[in-house]
């Protein structure tokens, strides 16, 4: 599982570990005062709460509940569940229970704490009333007073809505009828002005008459035409002669006739005589002279070849001609009369057509209103049987008779002193930990051991604490741990951070196990240059002052060093580091915060050996220490120091 995780996530889940490992050392040393303080407070939040809850004034508590079942008419809407809520849940309707229900001072001044609406999620429309006071008959008359208020409101209420809803039905019915009557006036204005009562009606009819004239019209051309054909042709027959003919007519009858008569009397004389005979030759003659003046008299008038049958047909023709042009012109007439007739009622038709459309919108629009007024007339009757029905809609299912009593050692009471007393131990927790952390005591070698990243050696007992046999196997362990330590040893910063005590007894200790081990060790204290006066017999390297295995770098400010004095110190380590295998460098008066001498040192340097002061040491100077070794990611021993003999004991039986 590890190995799934990347180096920032591992270093993540360390850094937790731990701040777990330091904050349970933390507790464990308030563990006993905790629990102690816990149940103190359990048992003073548990009296507390008895003693409130047998006086309070919300001993006893009454329920009861409303229920919201309107009548349901399309086109009217019904205040909605949460709408209702909304409205009975209002404090300044708690305040007019007094208006109700006769109430002492005392028991109107909690009036509005006293009283609870809560709307139920399921069904919506059913409400819970609640109702507290000292007393059971209080809590009783307090709760049924409130239902009866809800429901007197909601009637006032909804009273009011209607009649408002009411009041804007009845102006927009007003305005319709308004609407209305304009429309009466533009139709009967339309009307005289089509000049017809019925326009859609008239428009039909005179539609079909039309076209049975223009029927008619047809007709009466097919008539005018055929008689224009006949009158053509009689005029053909009757031609040129006939003038003539119908003047002369008489004559040519009268010498038809003579012509006839001498035509009997030829016969009767051929029946006689001969044709030789002298009587019948005379009247042949007479018949030839007849003849002849008859043809010359055709001829005079331009008429030859015409006989009395000529006459007759030509007379004929000439009269069926006068009466074939009477009929042509009382036709043309009639059809002219009927072309004017069509173009006035096509004119009329024309007219009615245009306004048709008008008349149409007229008509759906007065419609339209006329529905939308009987829509208003229904949702007035609606109203009207609304405000009748209302008075059922929010009812009381059942009246309170009796009421809860708070029992004063009940198990909520008790439940809550727990409650309360553990968050009361738990922000103390929390307080003390931001004590402890930022500026507590470091406690010792257990948290030691429990940072992230530092090599705890072991702790330190405190000077005499134990017999100076076991102390000096003690400080041997330590001693012995920090040279098998797997950490770079080569140069050392030794640190003594503010509460650690002097360790001599340890540094001999621990200067015989590396000599033990074949190693060989020098000391180099950083000291400050002004009054620093060399030991007699010592000799001076770069800047370091050298007397056998003990050196001293003086510098002029402990605050941070010159570039030139830290490439001095380079220089000289380097020295050291050649001739010795440890190099040990001791900071006389600790770690100064502020500027960067420490760092310089850390960078100086393989590996920091710091002595923590158990329950002395301040948690942000180790904090400080740490944060540099980090920034420089030097390895970090640490060791305990001033700790006691039964601590030093029990964790050196852990090992």
């Amino acid at each position: 599982m590890d190995e799934e995780l990347t180096e920032g996530e591992r270093q993540q889940m360390q850094k937790l570990i731990s701040l777990q490992k330091v904050v349970g050392i933390i507790l464990a040393k308030w563990i006993w005062f905790l629990v102690f303080l816990f149940f103190l407070l359990a048992a003073a939040f548990a009296a507390f709460l008895i003693w409130h809850t047998a006086t309070s004034e919300h001993r006893y508590s009454a329920t009861t509940r409303v229920l919201y079942t309107p009548r349901q008419i399309a086109r009217i809407q019904n205040m909605s569940e949460k709408q209702l809520f909304s409205i009975l849940e209002r404090a300044s309707l708690k305040r007019r229970l007094p208006e109700k229900v006769s109430m002492s001072s005392r028991e109107r001044q909690g009036l509005v704490s006293d009283l609870d609406i809560q709307q139920e999620r399921r069904p919506t429309n059913l409400f819970t009333l609640k109702a507290n006071a000292p007393s059971l008959i209080s809590a009783v008359k307090k709760v049924n007073g409130y239902a009866e208020l809800l429901i007197e409101e909601y009637v006032s209420y909804r009273t009011k809505d209607l009649e408002s809803w009411r009041e804007s039905l009845l102006v927009r019915k007003q305005n319709l009828q308004v609407q209305i009557t304009e429309l009466e006036t533009e139709e009967s204005s339309l009307k005289g002005k089509a000049g017809v009562v019925a326009p859609v009606e008239t428009l039909t009819m005179l539609n079909g008459l039309l076209s049975d004239q223009r029927r008619n019209l047809s007709q009466l051309s097919v008539q005018v035409a055929n008689e224009e054909m006949k009158k053509k042709k009689l005029e053909s027959e009757v031609g040129t002669i006939g003038p003539a003919v119908i003047a002369n007519a008489e004559a040519i009858r009268k010498k038809s006739a003579e012509i006839a008569a001498i035509d009997k009397e030829l016969a009767q004389l051929q029946e006689i005589y001969t044709d030789k005979n002298p009587k019948v030759m005379g009247k042949m003659d007479d018949r030839k002279n007849l003849l002849d003046a008859y043809m010359a008299f055709l001829k005079e008038k331009g008429i030859e070849g015409v006989d009395v049958s000529t006459v007759n047909h030509v007379e004929k023709d000439a009269s069926e001609l006068a009466e074939c042009s009477l009929r042509l012109e009382v036709l043309k007439q009639n059809r002219s009369a009927q072309e004017r007739e069509i173009k006035d009622n096509e004119k009329r038709s024309s007219e009615l057509t245009a306004l048709i459309p008008l008349f149409e919108r007229l008509r759906v629009k007065k419609a339209d209103l006329e529905q939308s007024m009987r829509s208003l007339d229904e949702e007035l009757s609606n109203i009207a049987y609304l405000e009748t029905s209302m008075r059922n809609d929010l009812r009381q299912i059942e009246r309170a008779v009796g009421a809860d009593d708070t029992q004063p050692f009940r198990m909520k009471n008790f439940l809550l002193a727990i409650v309360g007393a553990g968050g009361c131990t738990f922000a103390l927790v929390l307080w003390i930990l931001m004590l402890e952390l930022l500026g507590g005591k470091v406690r010792g070698g257990k948290e030691l051991s429990a940072y992230e990243g530092v090599h705890f050696l072991g702790s330190l007992p405190k000077p005499k604490a134990m017999k100076e046999i076991d102390e000096k196997d003690f400080l041997g362990v330590v001693a012995l741990k920090f040279v098998n330590a797997e950490v770079p040893k080569g140069i050392v910063l030794v640190c003594h951070l503010p509460g650690a005590t002097p360790q001599p007894k340890f540094r001999e200790s621990l200067l015989w196990s590396l000599a033990m081990a074949g190693a060989q060790s020098f000391s180099l204290e950083v000291v400050s240059g002004n009054g620093f006066t060399a030991p007699e017999g010592a000799a001076t390297m770069i800047n370091t002052v050298q007397k056998g295995v003990q050196g001293w770098f003086p510098v002029e400010n402990k605050y941070v060093m010159a570039p030139t004095e830290f490439q001095m110190l380079q220089a000289d380590l380097a020295t050291l580091r050649s001739q010795y295998d440890h190099v040990f460098i001791d900071i006389a008066d600790g770690v100064q915060r502020g500027g960067n001498f420490f760092e310089q040192l850390l960078s100086a340097c393989d590996s920091l050996l710091v002595i923590v002061g158990a329950g002395k040491t301040p948690r942000r100077w180790f904090s400080y220490v740490r944060r540099h070794v980090k920034a420089v990611q030097k390895p970090m021993m640490a060791i305990s120091a001033g700790a006691s003999a039964r601590a030093v004991r029990r964790e050196m039986e852990a090992q």
